[in-house]
């Protein structure tokens, strides 16, 4: 399978959002003026493990069942790396800076958070419905401003509509208490992959911007994401976590 963006329906510009480091060095400062080793050897064997998921899924017919059973092994393999890296890293949990700007999520991710939807008590699921709707509504004055008009089922309406909606400073609407996921086991691949090495104070509305952590890894996942989508569940494009709750 190749790696060209172009070729695998994912957005090159996706890498290029906003000032990040691609490690490529055996030794770096983060800023607390720590020195933090990546593993190289263990994130060359994950990008042969995101390729087999790959390859498989380029040989299988449509299968959204092995689709959502493949991107559980990417969150694990993305989890692996991000346990290595976190000692480096500015990121704690109750942090939600993240948790506060507009995640770009594949129809496959969409499929396990409506799967996790369909087994928590309705209460809770109308609680949560409840902040999508209201988010959904903002979302769609926001993209009514651009001109023209934004499409948040396409990366470059999502484009268009992040910084506006950035400023505006909202919740995700899966963010409970103690700023913690609600949905953490099920949370999307960018939410997992977002480390920042500089100063947490440069995370805050109007600070920063941060520098985040890149890798090959999380590039190569998030590309081998979208393909898995556009392949098994006939559906390429991303959107904001709560224009595909709505939806469905």
């Amino acid at each position: 399978m190749s790696e060209h963006p172009e070729e695998t329906g994912a957005d090159p510009k996706f890498w290029e959002e906003g000032p990040t480091l691609q490690i490529g060095h055996p030794v770096f400062m983060n800023y607390r003026r720590e020195e933090f080793h990546p593993p190289f050897a263990l994130m060359e064997e994950m990008i042969a493990r995101l390729e087999s998921i790959e390859n498989e899924g380029s040989r299988l017919p449509e299968n959204p069942e092995w689709a959502k059973k493949a991107l559980r092994s990417i969150y694990a393999l993305v989890d692996e790396l991000g346990s290595q890296i976190a000692s480096g890293m500015s990121c704690n949990a109750g942090c939600s800076a993240c948790c506060r700007v507009m995640v770009s999520t594949s129809s496959v991710e969409a499929a396990l958070m409506i799967d996790r939807l369909s087994v928590e008590p309705e209460d809770r699921k109308e609680s949560w419905m409840e902040i999508v709707r209201d988010r959904n509504a903002r979302l769609k004055e926001l993209a009514a401003k651009t001109s023209p008009p934004a499409d948040l089922s396409t990366f470059e309406g999502l484009l268009a509509t992040c910084e506006d909606w950035e400023k505006e400073n909202l919740p995700c609407p899966f963010l409970g208490e103690g700023n913690l996921c609600s949905i953490y086991e099920d949370r999307p691949l960018l939410c997992r992959v977002c480390w920042v090495l500089t100063d947490p104070e440069d995370c805050n509305p109007g600070a920063g911007p941060p520098v985040k952590f890149r890798t090959k890894v999380f590039e190569k996942a998030y590309f081998v994401v979208r393909d898995i989508s556009r392949r098994h569940l006939k559906n390429g494009s991303v959107s904001p976590i709560p224009w595909w709750l709505e939806s469905h």
